[in-house]
């Protein structure tokens, strides 16, 4: 039997998958932290737990994941080659250095900020869409990358399973 796949696993529905995760995550916060303060007076602790701290750890997990699968995604495929043969590399938020100063964060560079990151963080502004920020670890040269998730899931949203 030939088999032409790398792969056995559907790495474009893992990409979508851990994408839907991360959305529903990161847009249902700001609404259930309004919910939270308009509708349960005292310490809710178990509450907080369920609708926040558990949310948060599979986010968090879904974001390592779709990192590492957008990964073999991009090798596989060579999806940054042909960004950059067409000359459209998605941004995909920025990349902030040691010395402050700003770069464009590319398609491919979110993978490995993600994976190389110390720290995941999430930017909620009640404003502004959700940032997903990768703290870096003390030997690189960047200090945090501010993931622009709407990008992200442009460029996500683009693949077919």
């Amino acid at each position: 039997m030939n088999n032409t796949k790398r792969f056995s696993l559907p790495l474009t529905r893992m990409v979508h998958e851990n994408l839907s995760i991360i959305m529903c995550f990161a847009y249902s916060r700001l609404p259930l932290t309004e919910m939270v303060k308009g509708k349960f007076a005292g310490s809710w602790k178990y509450l907080h737990k369920v609708l926040f701290e558990i949310s948060q750890e599979r986010a968090e997990k879904a974001c390592l994941e779709l990192a590492l699968f957008l990964r073999m995604v991009d090798d596989e495929e060579g999806l940054s080659d042909y960004f950059t043969k067409v000359n459209s590399v998605p941004e995909c938020g920025k990349l902030i250095m040691k010395d402050g100063s700003e770069k464009p964060l590319a398609f491919r560079d979110v993978s490995n900020k993600v994976i190389h990151s110390s720290q995941l963080e999430w930017n909620f502004t009640k404003n502004t869409d959700p940032v997903l920020v990768c703290h870096s670890r003390h030997k690189e040269m960047w200090a945090r990358a501010e993931v622009d998730v709407i990008a992200l899931a442009a460029v996500c949203g683009t693949l077919m399973s």
